[in-house]
């Protein structure tokens, strides 16, 4: 389940306007995460909080939910989800966890380098030296692994 397109923009609009960039949004059961981060990279609670109370604001004037919705922002923190392009952009040179919908040679599960991302493919380092290609289409599950 995902949220209308128009309460995505204004999330967003609201979220720059406060100086800040939405990393990602997940929407299920009445939930609705914002995962917010900064140029300067650390988010504060208080970010957290501003966006979070302008946010709300906004959802109870337009009312976009038949039902009653529960709002959380956080930083989506050192080891990110990366499930859009743009995430796996930033994350080239990164140490990175794959999950695989159907098997690549004879793995599913994968840790290593993000060499590369080009025209929807990854090229994931591992490391014991050797390279393994990953159409984004097979990941299932993928995220930063620096800790």
């Amino acid at each position: 389940m995902s949220l209308d397109k128009k309460t995505e923009e204004d999330i967003i609009l609201i979220v720059e306007s406060l100086g800040l960039k939405v990393y990602d949004m997940e929407y299920s059961n009445s939930k609705i995460t914002v995962f917010i981060e900064k140029d300067s990279g650390y988010v504060s609670v208080e970010d957290c909080e501003n966006v979070s109370r302008n946010v709300s604001v906004m959802l109870d004037v337009n009312d976009p939910f038949p039902s009653s919705y529960v709002l959380e922002v956080s930083s989506p923190g050192i080891n990110r989800k990366l499930r859009k392009k743009e995430h796996f952009l930033s994350a080239v040179g990164k140490k990175c966890y794959i999950r695989t919908h159907r098997l690549v040679g004879e793995s599913k599960v994968f840790r290593g380098i993000l060499s590369s991302f080009e025209n929807d493919m990854i090229i994931l380092s591992e490391n014991n030296g050797e390279s393994v290609e990953i159409k984004l289409d097979n990941i299932k599950k993928a995220r930063i692994d620096e800790v």
